[in-house]
């Protein structure tokens, strides 16, 4: 049986390597001012400058002193320098921040820098930037020095560097660490030649993709790092005693040295060639997007039989898991990684453990849970990876995020170009722009009292609220069905749109039986209180409040109601609703479904009041966003007649705008100005039109220019008929 590993997430205690405790000039020689006026005389260029940056403003600060001590063993030399930012906790005896320059036996203090936040992006970089300007070096080798537990954002994921005085930690997830890589290879003027993690579970596809421009290997380790980390006293004594060492050897000595270092423990380390991960990655974007199928038999094999981390079994070994699926895809793949590893030792229990870990939860919530922000990497929005994942746990509950419009332009010929942000989905999406016409308030409850309602088991609480003081609360108890109905159906002749904000958290879980444990609030409406429609299915936990806003049917009497229920065991704090709101719209149409994030809206007919767009997103699921907000488009002109199709072969529509009270005549003449075609007295906007002349035969194929006459008005538009349709509209 293994011993058991100390590691670096939140332990107190630590393990005293045999023979190795903290020096006995630790403490006296790191605080000896008087060394810091030798720091102001340049050094000349070396073969290795080593940078250790350590992030012990937390419960790692006693660790520090026990690994640089071990360094103290060995020390710089005339071709190696070995400087140390380290960072204290406030409770050491010596708190802040200090530099210091590592020799045999001691260490001299080259700087005091007060207190600092070494989980700040600015902060790594003015390390690199004082390293070049005064070790410069032909390789420098970097150590970043901290908990660790992958990719994860937020501050306690213990992503790398927590910084407890200031309350920060660097994310991976969101480029914080990629952004702060980039400012290192500036600052020195070129890629790092090592960049290691002395921290757990950083051997991760999605860390390396994050820093694959701003180093030339990386070393770290997929699994837990026991506390003492990585043995400092081989690495550099494999350095200095031969400084003319290429990178891959000393990576290998030192994954070697590592593996020796924990006899009986699991353990695991390897070191990445760069440059060839980055073309694996490329050829990975291929494979998980077409090469290999996620829904076959195959694919759970092989999750199921994958080495898994020990400290998180969400993260599988890559390349294992490679080897494990049958297939030419995963056979090029694999051996496109396998040589990006250029280093790889690993403890008995990891024989599987090949180099390289990547994030594969074992149950759908928990890739939903981290879907989104698993999307700010770049190895997730490179390798097809997340999609992946969606396609093989075959299920997607998941709304895309609401599009927001972000620009309009109207054009000359009453053209409306619109543009929105794109939402956030793992399965592919489409765009559909509505066109609506005068929406009108025809309801607002500011939730403070249920008197408008018919309530079972709702109340108005204060709790939460979005505004005021009240919000309507569904309830938190075990076997609910809460019902609160609109007491009024509301006139919607022609359609209208549902507003309202929502706070909720409800138990979701996972069940042995059947899948999943919800607790649910139903957004519903019905036309006649008998069959009711889901709007949306709140559950989980967004304890956020948001607006959300719905598409209402066109019906003259729809009923409103929210329905909440809960099942027998754990519950969650139940659902918020305030601010209801419902508009009625004058006139709605869908102006343009498509898959991309604009469109163009031609010819809008002349509306001095507005026209009102909204944008939904629907995925491959059938899962639809909730609208976007609204954007008025005033259209002060009248707009150029067209056909639809556009151009057109034979029978078209003929779209008019002329003022209410005219019935102009339609009069078509070639661009020479004969007259082909009549139409008299009309009195509908789109008319219809089989493309002949008034002879009844087929004009022939060329342009055409429309007038709209009528007593006091007159619009021009130009028209195309061809051989045959070329299959565009507008």
């Amino acid at each position: 049986m293994p011993l058991p590993v100390l590691v670096r997430p939140g332990l107190e205690s630590r393990r005293r390597r045999h023979g190795k405790v903290p020096g006995p000039g630790f403490s006296f020689c790191l605080g000896v001012l008087a060394f810091a006026c030798l720091s102001a005389l340049p050094v000349s260029a070396a073969q290795w400058t080593v940078g250790v940056y350590m992030c012990a403003d937390n419960g790692m600060n006693d660790v520090a002193g026990e690994d640089i001590a071990e360094m103290e063993q060995i020390g710089s030399s005339e071709q190696v320098n070995v400087v140390v930012q380290v960072d204290r906790a406030a409770y050491d005896q010596r708190p802040g921040c200090y530099r210091y320059l590592v020799r045999k036996g001691g260490a001299d203090t080259l700087a005091d820098l007060g207190e600092v936040d070494m989980a700040e992006g600015a902060t790594l970089v003015g390390f690199a930037q004082f390293l070049r300007s005064r070790y410069p070096a032909s390789n420098y080798a970097l150590v970043l020095w901290d908990h660790g537990n992958g990719w994860y954002p937020g501050y306690r994921a213990s992503a790398i560097f927590i910084d407890d005085s200031h309350g920060h930690e660097m994310g991976v997830a969101g480029g914080e660490l990629a952004q702060a890589m980039n400012g290192v290879r500036q600052a020195l003027g070129r890629r790092v030649r090592i960049l290691a993690f002395d921290a757990c579970l950083m051997g991760m596809a999605e860390v390396a993709a994050e820093v694959r421009d701003d180093c030339d290997y990386l070393l770290a380790s997929e699994a837990l790092v026991p506390i003492n980390g990585l043995p400092y006293d081989e690495f550099l004594s494999r350095l200095t005693s031969r400084p003319t060492i290429t990178a891959p050897e000393l990576l290998a000595g030192l994954c070697t040295d590592f593996i020796a270092e924990y006899p009986g423990q699991q353990v695991a380390i390897s070191a990445l060639d760069m440059p060839r991960f980055a073309t694996a990655l490329e050829l990975a974007a291929t494979t998980f997007r077409g090469g290999i199928d996620p829904a076959s038999d195959a694919v759970r094999t092989a999750r199921a039989a994958v080495q898994t981390m020990p400290g998180n079994a969400f993260h599988i070994d890559l390349l294992h898991f490679l080897e494990l699926l049958p297939g030419r895809a995963a056979d090029s793949l694999l051996a496109s990684f396998r040589s990006a590893v250029t280093a790889n030792a690993w403890s008995a229990g990891f024989e599987n453990a090949s180099g390289l870990a990547v994030w594969f939860p074992d149950n759908y919530l928990g890739f939903k849970a981290s879907a989104e922000s698993y999307q700010g990497l770049e190895f997730a929005r490179e390798s097809g990876w997340p999609q992946f994942l969606n396609r093989y746990f075959g299920t997607d509950d998941v709304k895309p995020v609401p599009p927001a419009i972000a620009a309009v332009r109207q054009g000359r010929r009453n053209d409306a170009r619109l543009w929105w942000n794109s939402s956030f989905d793992l399965a592919p999406v489409r765009y559909d722009l509505y066109e609506a016409t005068a929406p009108a308030e025809v309801l607002y409850d500011n939730c403070d009292d249920l008197s408008g309602w018919s309530n079972s088991g709702w109340a108005v609480s204060r709790q939460q609220a979005h505004s005021d003081s009240t919000a309507f609360f569904s309830g938190s108890a075990s076997d609910l069905t809460s019902l609160i109905e609109r007491s009024e159906p509301l006139n919607l002749r022609n359609g209208g749109l549902l507003a309202l904000f929502a706070w909720y958290s409800t138990q979701e879980d996972r069940h042995p039986s059947n899948g999943f444990k919800r607790d649910i609030c139903y957004v519903e409406w019905s036309s006649d209180r008998a069959m009711w429609h889901a709007l949306d299915s709140l559950y989980g936990d967004d304890p956020v409040w948001r607006e959300r806003r719905y598409l209402l049917p066109a019906a003259e009497s729809l009923c409103l109601r929210f329905r909440y229920v809960t099942d027998a065991s754990v519950n969650g704090q139940g659902v918020f609703i305030d601010d209801i709101k419902v508009y009625a719209f004058a006139g709605l149409r869908t102006a343009v479904t498509t898959p991309d994030t604009n469109a163009v809206v031609f010819g809008v007919p002349r509306d001095s009041v507005g026209y009102y767009y909204f944008v939904t997103a629907t995925d491959s699921f059938g899962n639809i966003s909730t609208a976007s907000q609204f954007r008025r488009v005033e259209v002060a002109t009248w707009a150029e007649p067209y056909t639809r199709p556009a151009p057109f072969a034979d029978e078209c529509e003929l779209v008019l705008d002329f003022p209410d009270g005219e019935t102009p005549d339609v009069l078509i003449y070639t661009l020479s100005g004969t007259l082909v075609r009549r139409f008299e007295d009309v009195r509908e906007r789109v008319l219809a039109w089989d493309g002949t002349n008034d002879s009844g035969k087929p004009l022939a194929d060329g342009l055409y220019i429309v007038a709209v006459q009528g007593r006091d008005f007159r619009k021009l538009g130009k028209i195309a008929k061809v051989a045959r349709s070329t299959g565009s509209s507008r």
